[in-house]
């Protein structure tokens, strides 16, 4: 019958979890100003993505990631306020009915959001990959992001 190693005597990765620490601090400050370009729901989610990181992220490089995080967002919102305009669904060249032609950008602009988002640690699984401790990216909850459902 075999016997378990000895704790010293053994190799290879340990049965723990591996822990992170705070997420370094990269800017002290204020961040940047909101750009001019963009529209209500951007410079909402401009506010809220600095708030958050917390002094992750830093001005003179991570701005440009932001800002096109923004302007997707953006896009998003004109886009589904012409599809709340039109309906969801429109009729076809043939007379038959079909889905609204911006959902489509919708989706593709859903789908660059996602990338952007795991790049900046905007959600769980990336803030855990890249490190930081779901706190340190802020005490920030949803409602502070998209607000309260009151303020319709």
């Amino acid at each position: 019958m075999s016997h378990a190693k000895r704790p010293e005597d053994r190799s290879g990765n340990p049965r723990t979890a591996a822990t992170s620490g705070p997420a370094p601090t990269v800017h002290v400050g204020r961040a940047p100003r909101v750009p001019a370009k963009l529209d209500d729901v951007g410079r909402e989610v401009w506010r809220a993505v600095w708030a958050a990181g917390d002094g992750a992220y830093h001005p003179a490089t991570d701005r440009f990631v932001i800002e096109r995080y923004c302007e997707l967002h953006d896009r998003r919102a004109a886009l589904l306020r012409e599809v709340e305009i039109d309906g969801l669904t429109t009729v076809g060249s043939t007379g038959q009915t079909v889905i609204h032609p911006a959902l489509r950008y919708v989706e593709s602009t859903e789908k660059e959001m996602r990338a952007i988002e795991t790049t900046l640690g905007l959600n769980l699984e990336a803030r855990l990959r890249l490190g930081i401790a779901a706190n340190a990216a802020r005490r920030t909850t949803l409602e502070d992001i998209l607000g309260s459902p009151d303020d319709d």
